[in-house]
């Protein structure tokens, strides 16, 4: 009787085989789901092979795979058949069914995904010749990069690098420094990528404090079944700016120049990618300006260093696809950077100095960093993957300034996923994530004990579940997470939720709607951060407390096909409100004495503090395409967006001044107070409509390219409208002739010249000289606008790059 079951068992299934395989190319492709119920299927293997067993009937067979469109092929299979199903997949050119995974930490369509996301392909660094990933992201629509600060629909402001609301990740794990929060651009991997996901909106379930604003995780790929080899040179110069009078060089303009390389190959069970750059950039940031004298008679006649950056970057990513363990794969990933930098706060004037620095704001760094990140993946028989990713950071910056700064970060997080058909496709992610730093640095010692060095310390737990129902028409998403995060002796706690669904009301139109919870806790660099650049000092604050927040939006995405070009359009209304919100803030927060009172600027400087409550409101439209038109090919990538960033709380005080000493003048006895208790309002320059300071309100962001056999040209437009409103202090202190009690920097003026929006046109235009041989010619700010996207701080003029590309 035994025997008859389980032979009655066995004959009411049946079983597939096949391989999965590229359409384009015919190479097998690894690690492909295939699947005939949620959480019931198996993956391609090193071979792209794969075996499913499947009851017998009709059944519906997914084969999935990130950057490939999906495919879903029926089948009615008998008791006991045994049938061979190969499948070719195609890249994702109809851009709904691209497949992400930062949406939800798990392969989704596009169009499935419950918040606004953006989707940034490799094919634009490398044809636009990008060395740094911000200079990519400006591409994507709503996205603005300040000093290095991402800001996604006018989340920030001015930071001077610390504390950001916006998470960067490397293949899913944190890149952000872990003392001061912020991402270091040019040290993320170009020549290897998968594609740069974009999730906009409180992020914080998924991806912890930092994410207040949104996420970005920039994926890289893993070889193919054919080795790939890519080479790059390139060499350009800048253009004498559009304010001709601050061109600080005479004969030879500044130059910029590098290289890049990249290798990726299988050797059987190993998957192995190398790949570096080196660039050396000359800057378009001149030497300090000296006045001028009997012994200096030219008005380019200057001392100390400019703007530059030379650097060299290495990477490698290994990993082991086990045969003996059916499912599992680890290896480790790794990146190092050595370079030499500067950075400049601020402009000497908006005339001759406009591509200058004003004196003392110069910071030069020595920079090494560096990350190894062992990793391991699981998927086991009943469908479960388990993942455990890893990362040991080390970070050294040898400033001068007594600006020193060095870090150890130490990451490690587990992740549990599974899908399972509980009335409709189901899938759980849980995870519990350990992130320790510890931090030596002469630039945070403003903690109690004037120490060098500090510590923090994050502990989370997440789960999260996402569903379908009625025949994968709706699909829900809910999750919670717990954070616990401890810097020094101060620690706090908090749960976050976000809940989401996505409606397909039409074959290619999706509605969708989500709702998150944010919370940021300060960085040890935004507490302890104690320092000065030129005559302004950066004061720490030790007290300063978590900032909350809550996100909504609604939209709608709707796939078009026009002839050959497909694509979607994606419109959505959003809303954010701040609590506690964190700004880097002018005021009177030192103690001074008359004795010393030029040379501590009467107690004023920066400082980031708690100024209360915020709102961001906006809209944004976004239209991404691909195809074939007449024999053309065109990719677009563009969209607007609209916000409307102000404060809740205009006349809330968030500091009281430091009384200063009495009056150096006989019989004065009364303290000193330079300024009034600190608002919203009076630390504004222009406080109408209580727009917050150093935003960008309104941007536009579109990239077109065109290829035609052997030839392609494309155009990149962006536009940001001005900046409204700043700290009132800057135009307060900016008189002249220079004055030791001032700080004379020409913004007024530049505030009230420039009150409209600039348009930036980037241009290239290459030629295939032979199938392995690309040359292309780039112009970056074609028309020389001269432009500042944060007023103190000038933008590049015009530039000229020529690249050679060879692909084998």
């Amino acid at each position: 009787m035994i025997i008859a079951a389980s032979a009655l068992a066995h004959a009411q299934n049946a079983t597939l085989t096949g391989t999965v395989t590229d359409a384009g190319t015919g190479e097998a492709l690894i690690g492909v789901n295939v699947t005939y119920a949620p959480g019931k299927g198996v993956a391609t293997d090193v071979n792209g092979a794969y075996q499913l067993v499947v009851p017998a009937g009709h059944a519906r067979i997914t084969f999935s795979y990130v950057g490939y469109t999906a495919r879903v092929e029926g089948v009615t299979l008998s008791d006991g058949e045994q049938r061979k199903l190969d499948m070719r997949l195609s890249l994702a050119n109809a851009q709904l069914e691209t497949v992400v995974i930062s949406g939800g930490r798990f392969e989704q369509r596009v169009g499935e995904v419950t918040q606004s996301l953006s989707v940034l392909k490799p094919d634009i660094v490398l044809n636009k010749n990008i060395v740094s990933m911000d200079q990519a992201l400006d591409q994507v629509p709503g996205v603005v990069i300040i000093d290095e600060e991402p800001q996604i629909r006018a989340g920030s402001g001015f930071s001077y690098g610390a504390g950001s609301r916006v998470m960067v990740l490397v293949d899913d794990i944190p890149i952000l420094s872990g003392d001061i929060g912020r991402p270091n651009w040019t040290f993320l991997p170009l020549e290897n990528l998968e594609q740069v996901e974009v999730v906009k909106g409180a992020s914080s379930v998924l991806y912890g404090s930092a994410a207040l604003s949104g996420a970005i995780n920039v994926r890289t790929a893993y070889p193919r079944e054919q080795p790939r080899t890519r080479a790059t040179i390139f060499s350009g110069i800048y253009d004498t700016p559009g304010h001709a009078p601050a061109k600080w060089w005479d004969a030879n303009n500044p130059g910029i120049s590098g290289m890049s390389f990249f290798h990726s190959q299988r050797f059987g069970q190993l998957d192995v990618v190398i790949g570096g750059n080196g660039v050396t950039d000359q800057g378009y940031i001149g030497p300090e300006l000296v006045p001028q004298d009997s012994l200096a008679t030219s008005d380019r006649f200057a001392v100390g260093p400019g703007g530059y950056d030379h650097r060299a970057r290495v990477n490698a990513n290994l990993r082991w696809r086990s045969k003996g363990i059916e499912g599992l794969a680890f290896g480790v990933n790794a990146n190092a950077q050595k370079g030499k930098s500067t950075s400049v706060f601020i402009w000497n004037d908006t005339d001759r100095g406009l591509f200058r620095p004003f004196p003392g704001t110069v910071t030069r760094t020595l920079g090494t960093q560096y990350y190894i990140d062992p990793f391991a993946t699981y998927y086991s028989e009943a469908g479960t993957r388990h993942s455990l990713r890893t990362r040991y950071h080390r970070q050294i910056f040898d400033n001068d300034n007594g600006q020193s700064n060095s870090n150890e970060t130490w990451h490690a997080e587990y992740q549990v996923q599974q899908k399972l058909d509980l009335f409709g496709e189901t899938n759980f992610t849980g995870g519990l994530l350990l992130r320790d730093v510890v931090s030596t640095a002469e630039l945070y010692r403003g903690n109690a004990d004037g120490d060098e060095r500090n510590m923090a310390r994050n502990l989370a737990g997440y789960l999260q579940v996402d569903k379908k129902l009625f025949r994968e028409k709706l699909a829900l998403s809910a999750g919670v997470r717990y954070e616990q995060f401890m810097v020094n002796d101060a620690d706090a706690a908090q749960p976050v939720f976000r809940a989401g669904a996505t409606f397909r009301a039409l074959r290619a139109t999706f509605l969708r709607a989500s709702y998150g919870q944010g919370f940021r806790y300060p960085t040890i660099g935004e507490r302890y951060i104690s320092t000065s650049v030129g005559r302004l000092i950066i004061y720490p604050n030790p007290e300063l407390r978590p900032e909350q927040s809550w996100n909504v939006e609604c939209g709608v995405k709707q796939g078009f096909k026009i002839g050959g070009f497909m694509g979607y359009v994606d419109a959505v209304w959003f809303q954010q409100d701040f609590q506690d919100y964190v700004e880097f803030t002018f005021g009177q927060w030192g103690t001074f004495s008359w004795a010393t009172a030029a040379q501590d600027f009467y107690g004023f400087g920066f400082k980031s503090v708690n100024t209360g409550g915020a709102r961001v409101t906006g809209y944004e439209f976004e239209l991404t395409g691909k195809g074939k038109v007449g024999g053309v090919e065109i990719t677009a990538l563009m969209g607007y967006t609209n916000t409307n960033p102000v404060s809740t709380t205009p006349d809330h005080v968030y500091a009281q001044p430091r009384p200063g000493p009495p009056l150096p003048f006989p019989g004065q006895t009364d303290s000193t107070v330079l300024i009034p208790a600190s608002t919203y309002r009076n630390t504004s320059y222009n406080p109408a409509g209580n727009i917050l300071k150093f935003r960008i309100r309104d941007t536009f962001r579109s990239d077109i390219q065109l290829a035609y056999r052997k030839v392609f040209m494309g155009f990149s437009l962006r536009y940001n409208s001005h900046v409204q409103n700043i700290d009132k202090a800057f135009v307060d202190l900016d008189a002249g002739p220079p004055d030791p009690d001032e700080l004379p920097t020409g913004v007024t003026g530049w505030l009230a010249r420039n009150n409209t929006g600039t348009w930036i046109v980037d241009a290239r235009a290459g030629l295939d000289l032979s199938k392995q041989l690309r040359a292309t010619f780039v112009v970056n700010n074609l028309s020389n606008e001269v432009y500042s996207l944060r007023p103190l701080s000038i933008e590049a003029p015009r530039s000229f790059q020529v690249q050679l590309s060879a692909t084998l």
